[in-house]
């Protein structure tokens, strides 16, 4: 089943922290069940509760300790339910939280979101509206910012995020320069859309991309990426 090659692909890596795009809620029970040693994050898109999918943030409660958390919706109106704006196709979402590192006190936010996958002006106007919020959520303290973009790098969009260094992507270049494939490993056609980006509070000392396959398929049509950070 693929929801046994996933699983031991994220036993394989095993996050500290992690986040997921498109979840449902039988897929988020089904990841409650199986990760007991994670808290999570996160509503659904539709609604603000349960309907839709979502943009969970899991994380290890013995290594952070979380101070508050919140979403908002890539539109005109963020902090309305199940809103959309310019020419999005459907409602999108961003889940933050604000952990504390419990080995050194300090503070790190997690934003975590899946912009539209029709609607360029819809991507780049959520891209400058997410990069606001964590301007002025943050207060300056260490951020990452993580999910499906649905944009390559060096597209208006991607130019939105990390724009005078406010975010950095986190990509190395001796790693394989694309995350989404498709299903099947026989797909040839593959792109960069999903990224790890940082502030500059945090000084990056991996990157490494997952392509772990059954000898048929991946596990999921996106590939993860893991990026590991000091202070």
């Amino acid at each position: 089943m693929r929801k046994d090659s996933l699983f031991s692909l994220i036993a394989q890596a095993n996050p500290d922290i992690l986040g997921t795009q498109e979840v449902l809620r039988d897929q988020l029970r089904d990841l409650q069940k199986q990760f007991k040693s994670y808290t999570h994050v996160g509503v659904g898109r539709n609604n603000g509760k349960r309907k839709g999918e979502h943009s969970t943030i899991f994380f290890k409660p013995d290594k952070f300790e979380q101070i508050t958390q919140g979403n908002f919706w890539l539109s005109e109106f963020p902090n309305q339910a199940g809103t959309k704006s310019w020419d999005a196709a459907i409602t999108r979402i961003c889940t933050w939280v604000k952990l504390k590192d419990k080995s050194t006190n300090k503070v790190l936010f997690v934003f975590n979101t899946h912009l539209d996958h029709k609607g360029e002006l819809a991507r780049q106007n959520s891209a400058l509206l997410i990069r606001d919020i964590i301007d002025s959520l943050t207060n300056n303290e260490p951020a990452l910012l993580i999910g499906d973009f649905n944009c390559k790098p060096y597209s208006k969009t991607y130019i939105n995020v990390v724009d005078s260094n406010f975010l950095i992507d986190s990509y190395e270049s001796n790693e394989p320069n694309y995350s989404a494939c498709g299903f099947e490993i026989a797909n040839k056609i593959c792109s960069r859309i999903d990224y790890i980006f940082h502030s500059p509070h945090l000084q990056k000392q991996d990157y490494m991309l997952y392509t772990n396959h059954n000898g048929k398929y991946y596990p999921s049509d996106h590939l993860p990426i893991v990026a590991t950070f000091t202070y």
